[in-house]
C-alpha cells in the first residue's frame, strides 16, 4: 500500500524569518517569570539582530504586539533584566537625549539560577509561594482534596456574599492569585476580573471561594490539572478544576472540604 501522500509543510528552519529562544528558558523559567515574560522576551528575541544579540523595539511595539499595556511591557523588561536573561543599555541622541533602550540577549550561562529568583517576587514584603527549585519535582500533594458546594446557609458569610461586599474584601481574594500569576497586580482594576470574583462570592460566599483559590498553588504546573491564573478563568473552569480533584480523591480516602 503506497504511503498517504503528506498534505502539509513543515517549518523550514534554513529561513531567516523565524527566531529561537532556548529550551532552557522554556523548560523552566517561564513557569517562574510568567506568561507576560515570556511574551516580552519572545519579542526581543524576534527583533534581536542574529550576531551581535541586540534588539532595541520600543515598548510601544512589543505592547502591541501581545495585545498588552507599556505598562506591563516595562514590568516584565525589569523582571528579565533581574534574572540576567537580559542587558540593557540605554543610548541617547548627539544632543543628549535618551532614545530607545538597547537590550541585549545574554548566555544562558548567565542567567541567575532558579533558587536565586525568589528575591525578584517580594512585593509588600511577602515572598511569593509558589517559587519552584527547578532541579526536583514538584512536591506531590500531601492531601488529595474534594470539593463539596452546598448552598449557603450561614447567614454571616451570605451578608459577606452580596455583590456589593467590601472592595477590601476582592482585594483580599485577588491577593491569593498571587501564588499562580506572577502578574496578579493587573487583577485589581481589572472590571472583569473583579466582577467574576464577585459572582463566585454571591454563589458560594467569601470562605469557600477564598479555599478555591488557595488550593490552586497546589496544582499548578500538574499534569491534567486546570490553569487557573485569574477570577474569570476560575468562574469558567471551576467545573474542570471540581473533576480533576474529584479524579484524585478516589485515589485516597482523606477529604478537605472548600
Amino acid at each position: 500500500m503506497k504511503e498517504q501522500k503528506q498534505l502539509f509543510k513543515v517549518r523550514d528552519l534554513r529561513k531567516k524569518d523565524q527566531f529561537k529562544i532556548d529550551d532552557k528558558y522554556l523548560n523552566g523559567y517561564a513557569k517562574i517569570l510568567g506568561v507576560y515574560s515570556t511574551a516580552v522576551y519572545a519579542s526581543l528575541t524576534r527583533h534581536a539582530e542574529f550576531n551581535s544579540q541586540k534588539a532595541f523595539p520600543s515598548e510601544k511595539l512589543i505592547a502591541e504586539e501581545h495585545s498588552i499595556t507599556e505598562r506591563c511591557v516595562r514590568n516584565e523588561i525589569k523582571k528579565l533584566k533581574l534574572t540576567n536573561i537580559i542587558a540593557i543599555e540605554k543610548e541617547r541622541s548627539s544632543k543628549g537625549q535618551w532614545l530607545n533602550n538597547l537590550y541585549i540577549l545574554l548566555d544562558k550561562s548567565e542567567w541567575k539560577k532558579p533558587e536565586e529568583l525568589k528575591d525578584l517576587w517580594k512585593t509588600r514584603g511577602t515572598e511569593r509561594p509558589n517559587q519552584r527549585n527547578l532541579t526536583t519535582e514538584p512536591e506531590e500533594l500531601k492531601v488529595p482534596l474534594r470539593i463539596h458546594i452546598k448552598k449557603d446557609t450561614n447567614k454571616k458569610d451570605n451578608k459577606l456574599a452580596k455583590p456589593s461586599f467590601a472592595g477590601k474584601e476582592v482585594n483580599l481574594l485577588i491577593e491569593k492569585f498571587k501564588g499562580v500569576n506572577p502578574s496578579y497586580e493587573q487583577l485589581f482594576k481589572n472590571k472583569t476580573q473583579r466582577g467574576a470574583l464577585q459572582r463566585l462570592v454571591k454563589k458560594y460566599g467569601v470562605v469557600k471561594t477564598g479555599n478555591m483559590i488557595d488550593y490552586l498553588p497546589k496544582i499548578f504546573g500538574k499534569p491534567y490539572a486546570p490553569v487557573i491564573t485569574t477570577p474569570y478563568l476560575l468562574e469558567q473552569k471551576l467545573a474542570n478544576l471540581i473533576n480533576y480533584i474529584q479524579q484524585r480523591s478516589q485515589k485516597k480516602p482523606n477529604i478537605v472540604k472548600i
